[in-house]
């Protein structure tokens, strides 16, 4: 796994990589993982997602999840890592994560932002700001 071989902080690694894989999990243990976009913000890191989804759901009841970096279909390059995840209320803070979101993803922000104003889903959007374990999760 890349990042843990250079060096690198998960936050450097997750900052760079395409998306980030956030593990949430249901009511009896069981992880959903879920790939997202991700931006470094302040020593965080911020993505976001529609208040309706399960996803959010699962997130609002425990905000203990496991996130790593990963590709666009959730296939993974580094190791686990403990995280909490809350969501941004402040509007200043909630801008700032979707400029550099807007920013790192271009012409694929935009098309989402269209297909998201067609259906509605603006509206329906959370921030979400992570922050990661320094170390790794130890598997058994």
């Amino acid at each position: 796994m890349l990042g843990a071989i250079m060096g690198a902080s998960i936050h450097e690694v997750l900052a760079g990589s395409v998306c980030m894989n956030l593990r949430s999990f249901r009511r009896d243990g069981t992880p959903v993982d879920t790939p997202l976009w991700v931006v470094a913000i302040d020593g965080r890191l911020g993505s976001y997602t529609d208040d309706r989804s399960f996803k959010w759901k699962r997130v609002r009841r425990n905000p203990h999840v496991e996130v790593a970096a990963c590709d666009v279909w959730g296939r993974r390059s580094t190791p686990w890592y403990s995280a909490v995840c809350r969501a941004v209320e402040q509007p200043d803070q909630r801008e700032r994560i979707f400029a550099l979101i807007r920013g790192k993803y271009g012409i694929h922000w935009y098309l989402s932002l269209w297909g998201s104003l067609l259906t509605g889903r603006v509206k329906h959007r959370v921030v979400l700001e992570v922050e990661p374990a320094a170390e790794p999760i130890a598997l058994p």
